[in-house]
């Protein structure tokens, strides 16, 4: 079974402009894309979105595309997945309006201990993205998680968990050994010169690894194809 990688957007950390950075991160074998636009306008992240959408289709690249925190975008746009922060709606009022409204896409959200990861679940979270794992520059001066916490996370719950935090090449095989479901990163792709390179080495090493995730992270295109 195979690790998926996950890519967030970040407006600060990208070499490439930054619609073009995410898309070659797709080209590189990025699995999901997050877009993350804590402070722009509504309608800014939706055209960024729907600008990623004609990229992706125009250069028949497969990766999800998740929106961070913005349902409406999410639903709106029809985008397959919504990632839910501390502020944004609670997970069990996002599932009244995916079944009300028929949106297909997944719903996660960030936690940063086992009892969260175990009330997302319990709300009805499709996934959780677990860390900071490793020192990482969106947490300055913050002490990281570690992996031993990330396998009690794994242990505690049945859906994916996705590791994040200083997550690179080098150590992404000590990562996927505690049975995650894969990483998300932004400045191991984002940052780089080529993303697409940058995605491509990091999915290379996660293949190296040869993991067995506890439970696999599945695109919500599975089901309607």
């Amino acid at each position: 079974m195979n690790a998926v990688l996950h890519v967030i957007s970040d407006r600060k950390r990208h070499h490439l402009p930054l619609c073009e950075a995410l898309v070659e991160a797709a080209a590189g074998g990025a699995d999901v894309i997050q877009v993350r636009e804590k402070k722009a306008p509504a309608a800014e992240t939706y055209d960024l979105v729907l600008k990623l959408q004609a990229a992706f289709a125009a250069r028949c690249l497969t990766a999800d595309i998740f929106v961070n925190d913005r349902t409406d975008i999410a639903i709106s746009a029809d985008l397959n997945g919504v990632h839910l922060a501390a502020k944004s709606l609670p997970i069990a009022a996002v599932h009244k309006l995916r079944a009300k409204t028929g949106w297909h896409g997944k719903i996660g959200c960030s936690v940063h201990r086992v009892e969260e990861a175990v009330q997302a679940e319990a709300a009805g979270a499709d996934y959780v993205t677990f860390g900071h794992i490793f020192a990482s520059a969106s947490h300055p001066g913050l002490p990281p998680q570690g992996l031993r916490a990330l396998e009690r996370v794994v242990e505690a719950v049945s859906i994916p968990v996705i590791a994040i935090g200083g997550i690179s090449a080098q150590n992404v095989g000590d990562v996927l050994a505690t049975g995650c479901s894969g990483i998300a990163v932004i400045g191991a792709v984002l940052e780089a010169e080529h993303p697409q390179l940058a995605a491509r080495a990091l999915k290379r090493a996660m293949e190296a690894a040869n993991p067995s995730p506890k439970v696999p992270f599945h695109s919500p295109l599975a089901g309607r194809m």
